[in-house]
């Protein structure tokens, strides 16, 4: 399960969990994220669940023809992979893109094989 974290000045104001149905952003209530920010289209930007040119599942965000675009870091964007906390602007506005999918994989921990037959250790 994804999500995507909005906050203002350090402290979260919004959560928005992403299933495999579309999330989308604008300024009409008909989105799911409705932010009131004259900077933001109508119908702005989505994020889509679907599988990438490597046959992976991934999270996609895709700009809907905006006035002022959509950004992942700071690089406007048509349409880009998400990636675990990549940071969304859409207008004035900030999210954080979390997949517990990848936080998951932070966890790993390297392990190393020692001299000694069948020990090993992690640093």
């Amino acid at each position: 399960m994804a999500m995507i974290i909005q906050t203002i000045k350090g402290v979260v104001s919004n959560k928005f969990d992403i299933g495999q149905s579309a999330l989308t952003f604008g300024r009409t209530p008909d989105n799911q994220v409705q932010i009131d920010d004259l900077a933001v289209s109508n119908d702005h930007a989505r994020i889509t669940y679907e599988t990438d040119d490597k046959g992976k599942a991934a999270y996609f965000i895709e700009d809907l023809g905006s006035t002022n675009g959509s950004f992942v870091n700071e690089e406007k964007v048509v349409k880009q992979r998400l990636h675990h906390k990549d940071v969304i602007r859409i207008g004035w506005n900030s999210f954080t893109f979390i997949d517990e999918n990848e936080i998951s994989l932070e966890k790993t921990t390297r392990i190393k094989k020692s001299w000694i037959p069948g020990l090993y250790y992690s640093k």
